[in-house]
């Protein structure tokens, strides 16, 4: 994929050799519990091996991975597509990556026939700051089901309908 303006990250298909760099940047991320540190590196080798299930992206910056997604078609459904992970090295945060990402990745779910993206997180403060991203790149909140992680923190559903 060229790209026209340098300053903008270029985005394209997670590669074996950027492995490190996502476990690298998800060491960053202190509000993860090692649980989910292990399934997202768990999701990513099973792509790395098979890439049919799962769907990853990288954004490079400067020719360094900066952030990643994943994301699937949703079982059972037609059309619908399951972010299950979209993360930006914190330093790289609020200057256009994860938007990037976002960007491309709803592009790819059109071509292939999807209409709906759905992705959920957590209720606690911590997680803010990706609910706020979310709603900024047009998701609304569509179901909480309260108490689902633990006692107090909230599984939140947000959701986007694509246009094609």
């Amino acid at each position: 994929m060229q790209q026209k303006d340098t300053n903008k990250p270029l985005i394209r298909s997670t590669i074996e050799e950027d492995r490190t760099a996502f476990v690298r940047i998800l060491e960053g991320f202190s509000h993860f519990t090692e649980e989910e540190k292990d399934c997202a590196v768990e999701l990513l080798d099973i792509y790395l091996k098979e890439p049919d299930e799962y769907l990853w992206l990288t954004a490079l910056v400067a020719g360094s991975p900066a952030g990643f997604a994943c994301y699937g078609e949703a079982a059972l459904s037609h059309g619908a597509y399951d972010i299950y992970w979209i993360m930006v090295e914190p330093d790289r945060q609020r200057m256009g990556v994860g938007k990037r990402l976002m960007d491309y990745m709803e592009r790819a779910v059109v071509e292939k026939g999807g209409r709906k993206l759905i992705i959920e997180t957590s209720s606690l403060p911590q997680y803010e700051g990706a609910r706020r991203f979310y709603r900024s790149c047009g998701f609304t909140e569509e179901a909480q089901i309260k108490d689902y992680y633990i006692q107090g923190d909230h599984k939140l559903i947000y959701t986007k309908t694509l246009r094609r």
